[in-house]
Protein backbone atom coordinates (compact mmCIF):
# COMPACT_ATOMS: atom_id res chain seq x y z
CA UNK A 1 0.00 0.00 0.00
CA UNK A 2 1.51 3.25 -1.47
CA UNK A 3 1.13 5.46 1.98
CA UNK A 4 1.75 9.62 1.87
CA UNK A 5 3.63 11.43 4.52
CA UNK A 6 2.92 15.14 4.92
CA UNK A 7 5.70 16.66 2.66
CA UNK A 8 8.66 18.50 4.75
CA UNK A 9 8.35 21.86 3.94
CA UNK A 10 11.63 24.33 4.73
CA UNK A 11 12.43 26.84 6.69
CA UNK A 12 12.35 29.91 4.69
CA UNK A 13 15.16 33.02 5.65
CA UNK A 14 12.28 35.72 6.61
CA UNK A 15 14.96 37.81 7.85
CA UNK A 16 16.88 37.89 4.71
CA UNK A 17 13.82 37.65 2.16
CA UNK A 18 11.96 41.04 1.41
CA UNK A 19 8.25 41.34 3.11
CA UNK A 20 6.71 42.60 -0.12
CA UNK A 21 8.18 39.22 -1.69
CA UNK A 22 6.94 36.81 0.58
CA UNK A 23 4.15 36.66 2.48
CA UNK A 24 3.48 40.18 0.71
CA UNK A 25 2.58 43.05 2.09
CA UNK A 26 -1.32 42.98 1.11
CA UNK A 27 -2.19 46.44 2.86
CA UNK A 28 -5.18 48.40 1.77
CA UNK A 29 -3.32 51.48 1.59
CA UNK A 30 -0.11 52.12 -0.79
CA UNK A 31 2.36 54.76 -2.21
CA UNK A 32 4.51 54.16 -4.83
CA UNK A 33 7.57 56.28 -5.98
CA UNK A 34 9.26 55.98 -8.95
CA UNK A 35 12.79 56.69 -9.08
CA UNK A 36 15.19 57.55 -12.11
CA UNK A 37 19.42 58.81 -12.22
CA UNK A 38 21.41 59.43 -14.29
CA UNK A 39 23.24 56.27 -16.46
CA UNK A 40 26.52 57.37 -15.45
CA UNK A 41 29.41 56.83 -12.45
CA UNK A 42 27.47 60.03 -10.64
CA UNK A 43 24.08 58.15 -10.87
CA UNK A 44 25.68 54.83 -9.79
CA UNK A 45 27.00 56.74 -6.65
CA UNK A 46 23.89 58.27 -5.63
CA UNK A 47 21.86 55.26 -6.01
CA UNK A 48 24.35 53.07 -4.22
CA UNK A 49 23.64 55.86 -1.41
CA UNK A 50 20.16 55.42 -1.87
CA UNK A 51 20.10 51.94 -1.39
CA UNK A 52 22.29 51.83 1.70
CA UNK A 53 19.56 54.44 3.63
CA UNK A 54 16.72 52.40 2.22
CA UNK A 55 17.76 49.13 2.94
CA UNK A 56 17.53 50.07 7.15
CA UNK A 57 14.12 51.19 5.67
CA UNK A 58 13.09 47.51 3.80
CA UNK A 59 11.07 45.33 6.21
CA UNK A 60 11.69 41.92 6.17
CA UNK A 61 9.68 38.73 5.79
CA UNK A 62 9.94 38.16 9.18
CA UNK A 63 8.52 41.91 9.67
CA UNK A 64 6.01 41.55 7.79
CA UNK A 65 5.01 38.13 9.37
CA UNK A 66 5.39 39.60 12.52
CA UNK A 67 2.15 42.37 11.61
CA UNK A 68 0.12 39.95 9.76
CA UNK A 69 -0.19 37.49 13.18
CA UNK A 70 -0.59 40.52 15.45
CA UNK A 71 -3.42 41.88 12.89
CA UNK A 72 -4.72 37.99 13.26
CA UNK A 73 -4.48 37.92 16.95
CA UNK A 74 -6.58 40.80 17.20
CA UNK A 75 -8.94 40.20 14.92
CA UNK A 76 -9.69 36.51 16.63
CA UNK A 77 -9.49 38.56 20.16
CA UNK A 78 -12.75 40.79 18.74
CA UNK A 79 -14.47 37.00 18.11
CA UNK A 80 -14.93 37.97 14.34
CA UNK A 81 -13.45 35.55 12.00
CA UNK A 82 -13.48 37.48 8.44
CA UNK A 83 -13.89 41.26 9.41
CA UNK A 84 -13.70 43.53 6.18
CA UNK A 85 -11.95 46.68 8.24
CA UNK A 86 -8.83 46.80 9.56
CA UNK A 87 -9.55 50.16 11.48
CA UNK A 88 -12.08 48.31 13.25
CA UNK A 89 -9.21 46.21 15.01
CA UNK A 90 -6.39 48.37 15.27
CA UNK A 91 -8.48 50.43 16.98
CA UNK A 92 -7.15 53.96 15.99
CA UNK A 93 -3.42 52.64 16.01
CA UNK A 94 -1.45 53.78 13.10
CA UNK A 95 -0.08 49.76 12.87
CA UNK A 96 3.26 49.01 10.81
CA UNK A 97 3.78 51.17 7.54
CA UNK A 98 5.72 49.03 5.41
CA UNK A 99 8.62 49.30 2.70
CA UNK A 100 9.97 47.03 -0.10
CA UNK A 101 12.27 48.32 -2.98
CA UNK A 102 12.37 46.60 -6.68
CA UNK A 103 15.15 47.48 -8.94
CA UNK A 104 15.03 47.40 -12.48
CA UNK A 105 18.03 46.06 -15.27
CA UNK A 106 18.81 49.88 -15.76
CA UNK A 107 19.20 50.55 -12.05
CA UNK A 108 20.61 47.21 -11.05
CA UNK A 109 23.31 47.72 -13.85
CA UNK A 110 24.02 50.60 -12.43
CA UNK A 111 25.12 49.21 -8.99
CA UNK A 112 26.64 45.76 -10.27
CA UNK A 113 28.11 44.32 -14.03
CA UNK A 114 26.37 40.93 -12.00
CA UNK A 115 22.99 42.46 -13.46
CA UNK A 116 24.13 40.96 -16.84
CA UNK A 117 23.99 37.63 -15.39
CA UNK A 118 20.57 37.63 -14.22
CA UNK A 119 18.94 34.38 -16.25
CA UNK A 120 15.74 36.88 -17.41
CA UNK A 121 15.34 37.79 -21.24
CA UNK A 122 12.43 39.66 -19.85
CA UNK A 123 13.91 41.87 -16.97
CA UNK A 124 17.01 42.81 -19.46
CA UNK A 125 14.83 44.10 -22.10
CA UNK A 126 12.12 45.35 -19.75
CA UNK A 127 8.60 46.06 -19.98
CA UNK A 128 8.36 48.48 -22.70
CA UNK A 129 10.33 46.38 -25.41
CA UNK A 130 8.17 43.06 -24.09
CA UNK A 131 5.05 45.46 -24.50
CA UNK A 132 3.82 44.61 -28.38
CA UNK A 133 3.99 40.50 -27.01
CA UNK A 134 1.98 41.79 -23.84
CA UNK A 135 -0.69 42.81 -26.55
CA UNK A 136 -0.50 46.39 -25.67
CA UNK A 137 -1.63 48.70 -28.58
CA UNK A 138 0.77 49.70 -31.14
CA UNK A 139 -1.00 52.86 -32.72
CA UNK A 140 1.39 55.78 -31.40
CA UNK A 141 -2.61 57.22 -30.84
CA UNK A 142 -3.48 55.10 -28.05
CA UNK A 143 -3.04 56.32 -24.86
CA UNK A 144 -1.86 52.27 -24.07
CA UNK A 145 1.04 52.83 -26.54
CA UNK A 146 4.26 52.69 -24.25
CA UNK A 147 4.95 56.09 -25.71
CA UNK A 148 2.19 57.60 -24.16
CA UNK A 149 2.47 55.77 -20.90
CA UNK A 150 2.42 57.83 -17.03
CA UNK A 151 5.11 56.16 -15.99
CA UNK A 152 7.78 54.18 -17.67
CA UNK A 153 7.52 55.25 -20.94
CA UNK A 154 10.46 54.75 -23.43
CA UNK A 155 13.55 56.73 -22.45
CA UNK A 156 11.34 57.13 -19.04
CA UNK A 157 11.87 53.89 -17.59
CA UNK A 158 12.18 53.48 -13.99
CA UNK A 159 16.04 52.64 -11.61
CA UNK A 160 13.64 52.23 -9.18
CA UNK A 161 9.93 51.40 -7.55
CA UNK A 162 9.55 52.23 -3.81
CA UNK A 163 6.11 50.06 -2.38
CA UNK A 164 5.04 52.19 0.75
CA UNK A 165 2.05 49.86 2.55
CA UNK A 166 -0.09 50.14 5.75
CA UNK A 167 -3.32 49.98 7.36
CA UNK A 168 -4.07 53.57 7.17
CA UNK A 169 -3.49 56.30 4.48
CA UNK A 170 -2.01 58.79 6.61
CA UNK A 171 0.88 56.80 8.28
CA UNK A 172 1.51 55.49 4.61
CA UNK A 173 1.40 59.23 3.29
CA UNK A 174 3.76 60.25 6.31
CA UNK A 175 6.27 57.78 5.63
CA UNK A 176 6.51 58.34 1.75
CA UNK A 177 6.83 62.09 2.53
CA UNK A 178 10.14 60.89 4.65
CA UNK A 179 11.37 58.93 1.82
CA UNK A 180 11.28 61.23 -0.92
CA UNK A 181 13.02 63.65 0.89
CA UNK A 182 15.76 61.45 1.82
CA UNK A 183 15.65 60.15 -1.69
CA UNK A 184 16.02 64.09 -2.90
CA UNK A 185 18.60 64.07 -0.78
CA UNK A 186 20.77 61.75 -2.31
CA UNK A 187 20.58 64.23 -5.70
CA UNK A 188 17.55 61.18 -7.39
CA UNK A 189 14.44 62.40 -8.92
CA UNK A 190 11.22 61.08 -7.66
CA UNK A 191 9.99 61.00 -10.89
CA UNK A 192 6.17 59.39 -10.16
CA UNK A 193 3.89 58.99 -7.43
CA UNK A 194 0.60 57.70 -6.69
CA UNK A 195 -1.52 56.27 -3.90
CA UNK A 196 -3.44 53.01 -3.92
CA UNK A 197 -6.49 52.45 -1.70
CA UNK A 198 -8.35 49.91 -0.96
CA UNK A 199 -12.48 50.66 -1.23
CA UNK A 200 -13.76 50.73 2.05
CA UNK A 201 -16.97 52.13 1.97
CA UNK A 202 -20.21 51.27 1.12
CA UNK A 203 -19.60 48.30 3.55
CA UNK A 204 -20.87 45.81 1.22
CA UNK A 205 -18.88 46.66 -1.63
CA UNK A 206 -15.54 47.30 0.53
CA UNK A 207 -12.34 45.62 -0.99
CA UNK A 208 -14.05 45.53 -4.36
CA UNK A 209 -11.85 46.73 -7.33
CA UNK A 210 -13.17 49.76 -9.64
CA UNK A 211 -15.59 47.14 -12.00
CA UNK A 212 -16.90 45.85 -9.00
CA UNK A 213 -16.11 43.26 -7.89
CA UNK A 214 -14.19 41.72 -4.94
CA UNK A 215 -10.40 41.38 -5.58
CA UNK A 216 -7.64 38.88 -4.36
CA UNK A 217 -9.67 35.88 -3.73
CA UNK A 218 -7.58 33.59 -4.94
CA UNK A 219 -3.55 34.12 -3.98
CA UNK A 220 -1.56 30.91 -3.68
CA UNK A 221 -0.40 29.88 -0.26
CA UNK A 222 2.85 29.62 0.39
CA UNK A 223 4.57 26.09 1.51
CA UNK A 224 7.56 27.27 4.52
CA UNK A 225 8.01 27.60 7.79
CA UNK A 226 8.95 30.31 10.39
CA UNK A 227 10.72 30.18 13.12
CA UNK A 228 9.25 33.19 15.19
CA UNK A 229 9.14 33.89 18.77
CA UNK A 230 10.37 30.32 19.78
CA UNK A 231 7.73 28.91 17.83
CA UNK A 232 7.34 27.32 14.34
CA UNK A 233 4.93 28.42 12.06
CA UNK A 234 3.71 27.75 8.53
CA UNK A 235 4.05 30.84 6.56
CA UNK A 236 0.39 30.52 4.90
CA UNK A 237 -2.91 29.80 6.70
CA UNK A 238 -3.66 26.10 7.31
CA UNK A 239 -7.55 25.77 7.78
CA UNK A 240 -8.52 21.66 6.54
CA UNK A 241 -8.27 19.43 9.09
CA UNK A 242 -5.00 17.29 9.45
CA UNK A 243 -7.10 14.49 9.37
CA UNK A 244 -8.33 15.25 6.03
CA UNK A 245 -5.96 13.50 3.45
CA UNK A 246 -4.30 14.51 1.61
CA UNK A 247 -6.38 17.49 0.84
CA UNK A 248 -4.85 19.08 4.56
CA UNK A 249 -1.16 18.69 2.88
CA UNK A 250 -2.36 20.70 -0.87
CA UNK A 251 -4.40 23.36 0.34
CA UNK A 252 -4.15 26.49 2.85
CA UNK A 253 -7.41 27.42 2.96
CA UNK A 254 -9.91 25.04 1.25
CA UNK A 255 -9.25 25.34 -2.50
CA UNK A 256 -6.26 27.38 -2.34
CA UNK A 257 -3.73 25.84 -3.84
CA UNK A 258 -0.07 25.30 -1.38
CA UNK A 259 2.99 26.38 -4.13
CA UNK A 260 6.32 25.72 -3.19
CA UNK A 261 8.39 28.64 -2.43
CA UNK A 262 10.71 28.53 -5.57
CA UNK A 263 7.82 29.66 -7.86
CA UNK A 264 7.89 32.96 -5.98
CA UNK A 265 11.68 33.17 -4.45
CA UNK A 266 14.91 32.17 -6.34
CA UNK A 267 17.14 29.26 -4.42
CA UNK A 268 13.72 27.96 -2.86
CA UNK A 269 12.43 24.12 -3.69
CA UNK A 270 10.09 24.71 -6.60
CA UNK A 271 7.14 22.74 -8.16
CA UNK A 272 7.44 19.29 -9.26
CA UNK A 273 4.50 17.24 -11.15
CA UNK A 274 3.93 16.10 -7.62
CA UNK A 275 2.47 18.98 -5.20
CA UNK A 276 3.49 17.12 -2.54
CA UNK A 277 7.19 16.83 -3.34
CA UNK A 278 9.76 19.48 -4.29
CA UNK A 279 11.41 20.39 -7.54
CA UNK A 280 14.91 21.27 -7.93
CA UNK A 281 14.96 25.02 -6.95
CA UNK A 282 14.90 28.19 -8.58
CA UNK A 283 17.85 29.35 -10.33
CA UNK A 284 20.24 31.35 -8.36
CA UNK A 285 22.44 33.71 -11.15
CA UNK A 286 24.39 34.84 -9.89
CA UNK A 287 24.71 34.09 -6.22
CA UNK A 288 23.41 36.87 -4.73
CA UNK A 289 20.16 36.49 -6.37
CA UNK A 290 19.30 34.05 -4.06
CA UNK A 291 15.99 35.09 -1.48
CA UNK A 292 15.29 37.19 -4.43
CA UNK A 293 12.16 37.80 -6.35
CA UNK A 294 10.83 39.38 -9.86
CA UNK A 295 8.23 42.33 -9.34
CA UNK A 296 6.25 43.21 -12.18
CA UNK A 297 4.14 46.59 -11.95
CA UNK A 298 1.36 47.59 -14.59
CA UNK A 299 -0.46 50.59 -14.72
CA UNK A 300 -3.75 49.45 -16.14
CA UNK A 301 -6.43 52.11 -16.35
CA UNK A 302 -10.66 51.14 -16.11
CA UNK A 303 -13.00 52.43 -18.12
CA UNK A 304 -15.75 51.70 -15.82
CA UNK A 305 -18.64 52.89 -18.08
CA UNK A 306 -17.57 50.96 -21.15
CA UNK A 307 -17.54 48.02 -19.52
CA UNK A 308 -20.79 48.30 -17.47
CA UNK A 309 -23.06 49.67 -20.95
CA UNK A 310 -21.54 47.02 -22.94
CA UNK A 311 -22.53 44.40 -20.03
CA UNK A 312 -25.72 46.12 -20.25
CA UNK A 313 -25.90 46.06 -23.92
CA UNK A 314 -24.52 42.87 -24.32
CA UNK A 315 -27.53 41.02 -21.47
CA UNK A 316 -29.92 43.30 -23.90
CA UNK A 317 -28.83 41.47 -27.19
CA UNK A 318 -28.68 37.46 -25.36
CA UNK A 319 -31.97 38.24 -24.16
CA UNK A 320 -33.41 39.15 -27.48
CA UNK A 321 -32.10 35.88 -28.70
CA UNK A 322 -33.79 33.88 -25.95
CA UNK A 323 -31.38 34.03 -23.15
CA UNK A 324 -32.61 36.28 -20.66
CA UNK A 325 -29.77 37.31 -18.50
CA UNK A 326 -28.81 40.60 -16.80
CA UNK A 327 -25.99 42.86 -17.23
CA UNK A 328 -24.75 41.26 -13.90
CA UNK A 329 -25.53 37.72 -14.36
CA UNK A 330 -23.50 38.36 -17.72
CA UNK A 331 -20.13 39.94 -15.82
CA UNK A 332 -20.42 37.79 -13.49
CA UNK A 333 -19.95 34.65 -15.82
CA UNK A 334 -16.64 36.45 -17.60
CA UNK A 335 -15.26 37.12 -14.37
CA UNK A 336 -15.87 33.58 -13.01
CA UNK A 337 -17.59 35.15 -9.72
CA UNK A 338 -19.81 37.20 -8.43
CA UNK A 339 -19.43 41.02 -7.15
CA UNK A 340 -19.20 39.31 -3.15
CA UNK A 341 -16.43 37.06 -4.30
CA UNK A 342 -18.68 34.20 -4.44
CA UNK A 343 -17.67 31.42 -7.39
CA UNK A 344 -20.31 30.75 -9.83
CA UNK A 345 -19.46 27.47 -9.85
CA UNK A 346 -21.00 27.39 -6.34
CA UNK A 347 -24.04 29.19 -6.78
CA UNK A 348 -24.78 30.19 -9.89
CA UNK A 349 -28.53 31.72 -9.78
CA UNK A 350 -27.15 35.16 -8.23
CA UNK A 351 -25.02 36.73 -5.45
CA UNK A 352 -24.74 35.07 -1.95
CA UNK A 353 -22.46 37.85 0.19
CA UNK A 354 -22.24 35.44 2.93
CA UNK A 355 -20.74 32.80 0.50
CA UNK A 356 -18.61 36.02 -0.85
CA UNK A 357 -16.86 36.78 2.56
CA UNK A 358 -16.47 33.61 4.08
CA UNK A 359 -12.59 32.75 2.88
CA UNK A 360 -13.48 28.64 4.09
CA UNK A 361 -15.85 28.89 1.04
CA UNK A 362 -15.35 31.07 -1.58
CA UNK A 363 -12.11 29.71 -3.05
CA UNK A 364 -13.48 26.34 -2.38
CA UNK A 365 -14.12 24.95 -5.70
CA UNK A 366 -12.90 22.67 -9.16
CA UNK A 367 -13.64 22.44 -12.73
CA UNK A 368 -13.77 18.89 -13.49
CA UNK A 369 -14.91 17.58 -10.19
CA UNK A 370 -17.41 18.16 -7.86
CA UNK A 371 -16.62 18.96 -4.70
CA UNK A 372 -17.18 17.78 -1.28
CA UNK A 373 -17.77 18.80 2.41
CA UNK A 374 -14.16 18.49 4.24
CA UNK A 375 -13.39 18.93 7.81
CA UNK A 376 -12.27 22.21 8.62
CA UNK A 377 -11.00 24.24 11.20
CA UNK A 378 -11.20 28.44 11.85
CA UNK A 379 -8.49 30.53 12.37
CA UNK A 380 -9.57 30.23 16.05
CA UNK A 381 -8.38 26.68 16.12
CA UNK A 382 -13.00 25.62 16.26
CA UNK A 383 -14.33 23.06 14.20
CA UNK A 384 -15.90 24.62 10.86
CA UNK A 385 -18.84 23.62 8.92
CA UNK A 386 -18.88 25.03 5.61
CA UNK A 387 -22.76 25.87 4.96
CA UNK A 388 -23.06 26.85 1.59
CA UNK A 389 -23.83 24.47 -1.59
CA UNK A 390 -21.18 22.36 -2.74
CA UNK A 391 -19.69 23.07 -6.35
CA UNK A 392 -20.15 20.51 -9.25
CA UNK A 393 -18.48 19.47 -12.35
CA UNK A 394 -18.43 21.92 -14.62
CA UNK A 395 -16.20 20.52 -17.72
CA UNK A 396 -17.71 22.29 -20.49
CA UNK A 397 -17.86 25.88 -18.77
CA UNK A 398 -21.67 26.14 -18.43
CA UNK A 399 -21.86 27.66 -14.97
CA UNK A 400 -18.13 29.20 -15.77
CA UNK A 401 -17.11 29.81 -18.90
CA UNK A 402 -13.35 28.82 -20.43
CA UNK A 403 -13.26 32.40 -21.03
CA UNK A 404 -14.00 33.49 -17.61
CA UNK A 405 -10.79 35.12 -16.10
CA UNK A 406 -10.70 33.19 -12.97
CA UNK A 407 -10.97 30.30 -15.22
CA UNK A 408 -8.39 31.30 -18.33
CA UNK A 409 -5.35 31.85 -15.22
CA UNK A 410 -6.08 28.93 -13.17
CA UNK A 411 -7.31 25.84 -14.20
CA UNK A 412 -7.57 24.17 -10.98
CA UNK A 413 -7.83 20.61 -11.43
CA UNK A 414 -9.12 21.00 -15.49
CA UNK A 415 -5.86 19.82 -17.87
CA UNK A 416 -5.01 22.07 -20.53
CA UNK A 417 -2.49 22.84 -23.46
CA UNK A 418 0.39 22.47 -21.04
CA UNK A 419 -0.72 19.41 -19.26
CA UNK A 420 -2.52 17.87 -16.37
CA UNK A 421 -3.60 20.47 -13.54
CA UNK A 422 -0.37 20.35 -12.04
CA UNK A 423 0.63 23.02 -14.53
CA UNK A 424 -0.93 25.02 -12.79
CA UNK A 425 1.35 25.06 -10.08
CA UNK A 426 4.37 26.46 -12.03
CA UNK A 427 1.55 29.38 -13.36
CA UNK A 428 0.88 30.64 -9.54
CA UNK A 429 2.32 34.42 -8.59
CA UNK A 430 1.31 36.59 -5.66
CA UNK A 431 -0.90 39.66 -6.39
CA UNK A 432 -0.05 42.45 -4.31
CA UNK A 433 -1.90 45.33 -6.42
CA UNK A 434 -4.51 47.94 -5.15
CA UNK A 435 -6.86 50.24 -6.98
CA UNK A 436 -5.75 54.09 -7.71
CA UNK A 437 -8.42 56.54 -8.23
CA UNK A 438 -11.83 57.62 -7.33
CA UNK A 439 -14.64 54.77 -7.13
CA UNK A 440 -18.04 55.00 -8.70
CA UNK A 441 -21.54 54.73 -7.31
CA UNK A 442 -24.72 53.60 -8.65
CA UNK A 443 -25.41 55.09 -12.22
CA UNK A 444 -22.54 56.19 -12.08
CA UNK A 445 -20.42 52.96 -13.55
CA UNK A 446 -22.80 53.38 -16.54
CA UNK A 447 -21.82 56.70 -17.04
CA UNK A 448 -19.38 58.20 -19.82
CA UNK A 449 -16.18 58.51 -18.49
CA UNK A 450 -13.51 58.73 -20.64
CA UNK A 451 -12.62 62.14 -21.08
CA UNK A 452 -11.18 61.86 -17.18
CA UNK A 453 -7.89 60.09 -18.41
CA UNK A 454 -6.00 57.87 -15.91
CA UNK A 455 -8.65 58.81 -12.99
CA UNK A 456 -8.68 54.85 -11.64
CA UNK A 457 -8.10 51.48 -12.18
CA UNK A 458 -5.35 48.89 -10.74
CA UNK A 459 -1.67 49.29 -10.08
CA UNK A 460 -1.16 45.40 -10.97
CA UNK A 461 1.86 44.39 -8.37
CA UNK A 462 2.86 40.54 -8.97
CA UNK A 463 5.69 38.65 -7.55
CA UNK A 464 7.39 35.56 -9.10
CA UNK A 465 10.72 33.98 -9.74
CA UNK A 466 10.05 33.97 -13.46
CA UNK A 467 8.78 36.83 -15.48
CA UNK A 468 8.68 34.85 -18.50
CA UNK A 469 6.95 31.37 -17.27
CA UNK A 470 4.51 33.38 -14.83
CA UNK A 471 2.84 36.63 -15.63
CA UNK A 472 3.91 36.84 -19.10
CA UNK A 473 2.76 33.35 -20.26
CA UNK A 474 -0.43 34.00 -18.52
CA UNK A 475 -0.87 37.41 -20.23
CA UNK A 476 0.03 36.29 -23.62
CA UNK A 477 -0.40 32.36 -23.36
CA UNK A 478 -3.51 32.40 -21.86
CA UNK A 479 -5.31 35.57 -21.50
CA UNK A 480 -4.91 36.66 -24.84
CA UNK A 481 -5.45 33.70 -26.87
CA UNK A 482 -8.37 32.33 -27.81
CA UNK A 483 -8.22 29.04 -27.61
CA UNK A 484 -6.01 28.39 -24.70
CA UNK A 485 -5.73 26.72 -21.92
CA UNK A 486 -8.48 25.41 -23.34
CA UNK A 487 -11.38 25.01 -26.15
CA UNK A 488 -14.25 26.17 -26.46
CA UNK A 489 -12.78 29.71 -24.95
CA UNK A 490 -12.14 32.74 -26.31
CA UNK A 491 -10.02 35.82 -25.00
CA UNK A 492 -10.18 36.76 -21.43
CA UNK A 493 -12.80 39.26 -21.44
CA UNK A 494 -11.80 41.03 -18.55
CA UNK A 495 -8.36 42.17 -19.12
CA UNK A 496 -7.04 40.20 -22.47
CA UNK A 497 -5.97 42.82 -25.42
CA UNK A 498 -7.37 43.78 -28.04
CA UNK A 499 -4.66 44.06 -29.92
CA UNK A 500 -3.41 40.61 -29.16
CA UNK A 501 -6.83 39.07 -30.35
CA UNK A 502 -8.01 38.37 -33.74
CA UNK A 503 -9.07 41.06 -35.88
CA UNK A 504 -8.55 43.36 -32.93
CA UNK A 505 -11.90 42.50 -30.89
CA UNK A 506 -11.80 40.39 -28.07
CA UNK A 507 -14.04 37.29 -28.43
CA UNK A 508 -15.24 34.40 -26.71
CA UNK A 509 -18.25 31.73 -26.52
CA UNK A 510 -20.81 31.48 -23.87
CA UNK A 511 -23.17 28.50 -23.38
CA UNK A 512 -26.77 29.16 -22.51
CA UNK A 513 -29.38 27.30 -20.39
CA UNK A 514 -30.48 25.39 -23.48
CA UNK A 515 -27.05 24.76 -24.72
CA UNK A 516 -26.84 27.18 -27.03
CA UNK A 517 -23.88 28.79 -27.77
CA UNK A 518 -23.28 32.82 -28.19
CA UNK A 519 -20.92 34.65 -29.33
CA UNK A 520 -19.82 37.73 -26.89
CA UNK A 521 -17.05 40.41 -28.41
CA UNK A 522 -15.69 43.70 -27.32
CA UNK A 523 -14.11 46.23 -29.95
CA UNK A 524 -12.95 48.11 -27.57
CA UNK A 525 -10.78 48.31 -24.62
CA UNK A 526 -11.61 49.05 -20.96
CA UNK A 527 -8.49 47.57 -19.54
CA UNK A 528 -6.09 50.26 -20.63
CA UNK A 529 -2.20 49.73 -20.06
CA UNK A 530 -0.53 53.30 -19.31
CA UNK A 531 2.66 52.51 -17.57
CA UNK A 532 4.46 50.01 -15.96
CA UNK A 533 8.03 48.23 -15.53
CA UNK A 534 9.61 45.24 -14.97
CA UNK A 535 12.14 44.87 -10.95
CA UNK A 536 14.33 42.98 -9.41
CA UNK A 537 13.57 42.56 -5.60
CA UNK A 538 16.75 41.72 -3.55
CA UNK A 539 16.80 40.02 -0.19
CA UNK A 540 18.07 41.95 2.79
CA UNK A 541 21.83 40.87 2.01
CA UNK A 542 21.92 41.30 -1.21
CA UNK A 543 20.85 45.04 -1.09
CA UNK A 544 23.66 45.33 2.09
CA UNK A 545 26.50 43.28 1.15
CA UNK A 546 26.89 43.59 -2.61
CA UNK A 547 24.11 46.58 -4.25
CA UNK A 548 24.77 49.44 -1.38
CA UNK A 549 28.64 48.76 -1.80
Amino acid sequence: MNVRTAPLEPFLEMDDIQGMAVPGFLKPYHTLLGLRTTNDDAGARKLRELVGEITREVASGLDTFRDREAFRQARLALKTRYPRSRRALTKGDEGAVLVGIGLSYRGLSLLTPGADAIRSEAFRAGMVARSAALGDPQDLNDDGNPANWVVGAPGKELDALIVVAGDHREPVSKRSDVLRRRIEDCGIHVVYREDGNVRQTPMEERGHEHFGFDDGVSQPAIRGRVRIDGDEKFISQRNVDPRVQPETWLYGRPGQTLVWPGELVLGQPASSPDPLLPGPPSVTTPPWTRNGSFLVFRRLRQDVGLFWRTMRDTAAALSKSGWKITDLELAARLVGRWPSGAPVNRISSGDDRALGTTALANNYFKFDSDTVKIALVADDGMPYDDPFPQAKADPLGLACPWAAHIRKVNVRDSGSDMGGGDATYRRRLLRIGIPFGTFLDGKQKYQDHSREKNDRGLLFLSIQASIEDQFEFLQTSWMNDDARPKMPGGNDMIVGQNAAAVGGVRRCTLIGPKLQAHDVSAPRQWVVPTGGGYFFVPSLSALREVLAR
